[in-house]
């Protein structure tokens, strides 16, 4: 799994696929396919989604009428409110949040579709921070992209920028996504002196997924969100296995951020 808790940033030209995502929402992309779906959906490991489950642990979505809706929270203060309000409103009701990667859950809800009964629908929205949204409606109506579109087909909004920001992972250098614009402006605090600020863009991350599919290469990653970092922050406190009793071992310190690159000529 690729957690670049500290990269060295640079610019890169976008490749020419990813143009497409700055203009209309669901720009069409030539028939090339880098990956599988299913890997580009594992990308999203780094993604973790809170889900409300019973005591069980098996999820517990919330019936609307002949639909049950599951939201995937981005946020674990959103979803903790949420559960909140679900027990007050249900006395007894036996119901904690779990973590899972967004590739995770994903799984999970097709599952769970697979064994409805006839007449009943599944709906597993995934809820984003409110100002990221606006943020990403911001941009993407300053492009052109009309009212209608921006209501009814940014639901889970990715930021990137033009030229693109890149991380060298093990596998190589990867041109970065993010669902968050804090975690995008701290990445550009961190461009070398003198760098030219790169223009922020975004777009819905299902149009996101179609072109790093159908992407010529893999060339892209999701930088890691806060909470993927909290929650490695947490289980790397907590005792390991066979130390039961014993204090928690300390998480490790992070590295030290490598030298900047600079940027292209």
């Amino acid at each position: 799994m690729i957690t670049p808790l500290r990269p060295a940033w640079r610019l890169a030209a976008p490749a020419a696929l990813l143009l497409a995502l700055l203009s209309p929402l669901a720009a069409g992309v030539p028939p090339a396919r880098a990956i599988s779906e299913a890997d580009a959906l594992r990308k999203l490991a780094v993604v973790p989604v809170f889900v409300i489950t019973d005591g069980n642990g098996r999820p517990l979505p919330i019936p609307r009428g002949r639909t049950l809706v599951l939201p995937l929270f981005l946020e674990r203060s959103r979803a903790e409110q949420e559960l909140a309000n679900l027990r007050r409103a249900n006395a007894g009701l036996q119901a904690r949040l779990i973590p899972l990667p967004m590739h995770e859950a994903n799984a999970q809800v097709k599952a769970m579709r697979a064994e409805l009964r006839e007449g009943w629908t599944l709906a597993a929205p995934v809820v984003p921070n409110p100002a990221d949204l606006e943020l990403a409606r911001t941009i993407l109506r300053a492009q052109g992209v009309p009212e209608q579109s921006l209501r009814s087909e940014l639901r889970v909004p990715v930021f990137f920028t033009r030229p693109f920001l890149t991380v060298r992972a093990p596998e190589g250098e990867r041109a970065v996504f993010f669902l968050s614009h804090d975690d995008l402006r701290a990445a550009l605090a961190r461009l070398p002196q003198g760098a030219t600020a790169p223009k922020p863009q975004a777009a819905d991350l299902s149009t996101v997924l179609q072109v790093i599919v159908e992407s010529e290469a893999d060339r892209f990653l999701f930088h890691p969100t806060r909470e993927h970092l909290r929650l490695q922050a947490e289980q790397a406190r907590r005792p390991r296995a066979g130390s039961a009793g014993s204090a928690a071992s300390p998480a490790p310190p992070a590295p030290p951020a490598p030298p900047p690159l600079p940027p292209p000529r």
